[in-house]
């Protein structure tokens, strides 16, 4: 079955939905993927360009681990997949990239910074355990 493709300005609009739920939900993914499409002949370069987001959710049931213990169903685990796909032509694609670049710009701005001292604590501390260990 194929996927249904959506205009170009469509799908930066569907996009910036997407990225602006991803972000307020606090956390999540947003899967960005282009490729040229196949031409009908092979000699000449392919005129198109595929671009595909997704939130990366998966949508096959989770398998049940066998436990003695009754476990309770988990709420709110079940994402639903979001898949967006969209055609440009290679003569509008510095126009299109202009205004995808400007629309992944702004689903970014909700990200949270990354926590990098943690990070250095950890290897600081690791390092040090490795050094005593050695002697």
């Amino acid at each position: 079955m194929p996927q249904e493709r959506l205009g170009n300005d469509e799908f930066l609009s569907a996009l910036a939905s997407l990225l602006l739920s991803t972000s307020s939900s606090g956390h999540g993914s947003v899967f960005l993927t282009q490729k040229p499409m196949p031409s009908s002949d092979v000699s000449q370069p392919s005129s198109q360009v595929l671009i595909r987001a997704t939130n990366g959710a998966s949508s096959a049931k989770p398998k049940a681990k066998p436990t003695s213990k009754v476990s309770k169903p988990q709420q709110g685990s079940t994402k639903q997949k979001i898949k967006l796909a969209t055609v440009v032509e290679t003569a509008h694609l510095d126009n299109f990239y202009t205004k995808y670049a400007d629309v992944c710009k702004k689903g970014m701005e909700g990200l949270r910074k990354r926590d990098k001292k943690r990070a250095k604590e950890k290897a600081k501390a690791a390092k040090k355990k490795k050094g005593t260990t050695a002697n």
